[in-house]
């Protein structure tokens, strides 16, 4: 399955430039030209990763980041930060608003895909175990008769995870 990542970013050459780089290696990628683009298109779409500049007009990195992680719906999708200004106290503003990872521009090819890849790869591991707990959950109620569990995991774990 192709996975859709989301790449934010003001300035139109760069998220051409990454947009090539992930399509060249299978991903399907859309791009936002600004923050309240991005959130737009994150709420319909819900793009597997987002790849967000942090310093953009209207709505900043940190702002698009603060509105992903607000909804129960978008927070759990993996968001990389990237700047061109490295500060620590830059740094510690994205993490402590739920940044997965960092990318410092100028960033190579190999530096964004292996980004790219580790947040996939954790979200892909996250879900697994979930997905296993769910099962096991499950597996309880139907051995323990809790009826209601049993009725609450069939009709909304199972769909999810299908």
């Amino acid at each position: 399955m192709m996975q859709n990542i989301l790449v934010i970013d003001d300035t139109e050459d760069l998220r051409s430039v990454i947009a090539t780089v992930l399509k060249s290696y299978g991903f399907s990628v859309r791009e936002a030209q600004n923050g309240r683009m991005g959130v737009q298109m994150i709420a319909e779409e819900k793009p597997d990763l987002v790849i967000c500049d942090v310093n953009m007009p209207a709505m900043g990195g940190y702002e698009t980041l603060a509105a992903v992680r607000q909804s129960s719906r978008t927070a759990t999708i993996p968001f990389i930060l990237m700047t061109g200004l490295v500060s620590r106290e830059g740094f510690r503003r994205g993490m402590v608003c739920g940044a997965d990872d960092y990318l410092v521009k100028p960033f190579t090819p190999d530096e964004l895909i292996e980004a790219v890849m580790s947040r996939l790869v954790r979200q892909a591991d996250v879900q697994l175990e979930a997905d296993k707990r769910a099962q096991k959950l499950h597996e309880y109620a139907a051995r323990h008769s809790f009826p209601e569990l049993t009725g609450y995991v069939n009709d909304n774990v199972e769909p999810a995870l299908a």
